[in-house]
């Protein structure tokens, strides 16, 4: 099995939660370990814990020196598929380490090359007049893997979901951002397995660059008047879906009808029923860019 869950080489472990953890503040261990990573030939991991119900913080991760064998990353503690895991289970409703942010901020800002966020259940809920991101992932080869993120809103301002820039976004979910799900804004996002519903505007939005879109969903982003794939850049795109008649690349599935085992209750899985996207993904088990051939729940696709 080839795991879309990044490791880092070296990797020294600390802990994030309630009374006990190494920390309870995200940027005090980013500011203990904004270190020369390289030099120190170590990889800093922060494994997260649901000690509580959620948390309210932020973080701008940034000024580290990293390479693709040594750099930092977030994610829950334990083994997915497992019961040690502090992760969730593909839906907003099903437990993990939840970070319910009212912050007026993005909740990561990743300017730093190579850095990774997995596994996280976010939601953001603003009331200012400032446009804010969940994660911005602008480093060049940072990551956002098994993200769930829904329901991002800002009252007076926009909140909208995860930017990707010259980096990766895999096995993720956007759900009910203010405005777009997954954007991407320049150099080449590859954005594979990922899942935007909902959205106001756009559900994937070219902005920069271009976006390399494999085995994607999108359905119902045009409230405000957008599309499920805001018209762009989409070289090397393959097997994307959506709702509207704008899937991108080859093999696409435009104008489909999505069957899902309980969207009522925000479950976004596939059902076996389903016949706009089932069955109809390529297997990325050897791309080029991003081998892998597991899911968001870390099943195995077959």
């Amino acid at each position: 099995m080839a795991s879309s869950r990044i490791v880092g080489t070296n990797e020294n472990i600390s802990t994030y939660g309630g009374g006990g953890r190494d920390y309870t503040v995200l940027g005090t261990w980013e500011s203990a370990t904004d270190n020369d990573l390289v030099t120190l030939q170590v990889s800093e991991v922060l494994e997260c814990y649901a000690d509580s119900v959620s948390y309210d913080d932020e973080m701008s991760m940034g000024g580290a020196t990293t390479d693709t064998s040594y750099f930092r990353i977030i994610r829950p503690a334990g083994t997915i598929g497992t019961g040690s895991w502090e992760g969730h289970d593909g839906t907003p409703s099903g437990g993990g380490v939840f970070f319910d942010v009212t912050i007026d901020n993005e909740f990561i800002d990743m300017s730093e090359a190579n850095s990774s966020i997995q596994d996280l259940l976010i939601r953001m809920t603003n009331a200012t007049t400032n446009n804010r991101m969940t994660i911005i992932a602008d480093g060049g080869g940072s990551s956002v893997i098994g993200v769930l993120a829904y329901d991002c809103t800002n009252a007076d301002g926009t909140h909208r979901g995860i930017r990707n820039e010259d980096g990766y976004t895999v096995n993720t979910m956007v759900l009910r951002c203010d405005q777009w799900g997954i954007q991407s804004n320049g150099g080449t996002a590859y954005i594979y397995n990922c899942n935007c519903i909902d959205n106001t505007t756009d559900g994937f939005l070219h902005s920069g660059g271009t976006s390399v879109c494999k085995n994607c969903l999108a359905t119902g982003n045009d409230t405000g008047g957008g599309d499920d794939f805001n018209p762009g850049t989409y070289t090397g795109s393959t097997n994307n879906s959506s709702g509207d008649a704008t899937a991108p690349g080859t093999s696409p599935r435009i104008n489909q009808t999505f069957t899902f085992v309980d969207d009522s209750n925000d479950d976004y899985h596939l059902d076996p029923t389903d016949a706009g996207a089932h069955t109809f993904g390529a297997d990325l088990s050897a791309d080029g860019a991003f081998a892998f051939d597991d899911d968001i729940d870390g099943d195995t696709r077959s």
